[in-house]
């Protein structure tokens, strides 16, 4: 058989949405106009709504991907922001606008949302998705680096063997300022969070009238620290969950339930007067 070339790789990649983007397709039904992905890291969701939109944008403080989604992807328009969250975008640009699992890293979620309300056309729809305040919120892995940094920093550069990583993201804050994915600020320190609804409401422009939430997935940081667990007991050599734990998992995905994990919130820009 015939090796397959990186690129068509790398489009089977960005063809595949993340499992939380199953929750935006399910929300974002109508047609999107011009869209922009706020926080769009590898390019996946933008990928996923393609049929949908008829211009797509995405803005992420990291770049480094930027080409290789250009190359699989050339009508994606990819911009570098900083992190004040600050875009080049004039007032009313967007018709729909998309923070995926973003807002819980920024340094300012305020500044962040009046940013996109100001973005955002009246009647255009912003769809965020963050994690849920819920009951198994103290399992969530992607603090361990903060409460037990040594242990944090072992498992990747002797067990997991991914030296190169943990230096890039987590030994040049200096430099870019962040702690793997989550922002430093001088008033308020590093910390993956989770969030109520009214809390997310509360950092909103009055501009932006919130149209429903819902809550999933009443197991997601269980699933998410098991799979880290066995990642690290096997030194990343049985990635994928042995069965029938993919189609459990797969299956909580789909729970609404008010102790769930992921709150996906749809908001609407009021028409202006």
């Amino acid at each position: 058989m015939a090796p397959i070339d990186r690129k068509t790789q790398r489009d089977a990649l960005l063809k595949r949405p993340w499992r939380w983007h199953a929750r935006v397709l399910q929300a974002l039904e109508h047609p999107l106009g011009r869209v922009l992905d706020f926080g769009c890291g590898d390019g996946r969701l933008l990928v996923a709504l393609g049929h949908r939109a008829t211009e797509r944008h995405g803005v992420d403080v990291r770049c480094d991907r930027f080409p290789d989604i250009r190359e699989a992807q050339p009508d994606l328009q990819l911009e570098e922001i900083g992190l004040d969250g600050v875009t080049k975008y004039p007032d009313d640009y967007f018709d729909t606008i998309t923070i995926v699992e973003v807002i819980e890293h920024v340094g300012d979620e305020r500044r962040t949302l009046h940013e996109l309300g100001r973005i955002l056309k009246p009647g255009g729809k912003l769809l965020l998705t963050t994690p849920h305040r819920g009951l198994l919120t103290f399992l969530d892995i992607g603090n361990v680096k903060f409460v037990f940094p040594r242990v944090h920093r072992f498992a990747h550069r002797w067990l997991v063997r991914r030296k190169a990583y943990y230096e890039q993201h987590f030994e040049q804050v200096e430099e870019s300022h962040l702690v793997g994915d989550i922002t430093v600020t001088a008033d308020r320190r590093a910390w993956h969070r989770h969030y109520k609804p009214d809390q997310i409401e509360a950092f909103c422009p009055p501009s932006l009238k919130l149209v429903q939430y819902n809550v999933y997935f009443p197991a997601m940081r269980f699933f998410m620290l098991l799979r880290v667990i066995l990642r690290v007991c096997c030194a990343s050599l049985f990635r994928p969950f042995p069965p029938p734990l993919p189609w459990l998992e797969n299956r909580l995905s789909q729970v609404e339930s008010a102790t769930g994990d992921q709150l996906v919130m749809l908001f609407e820009k009021r028409a202006t007067s």
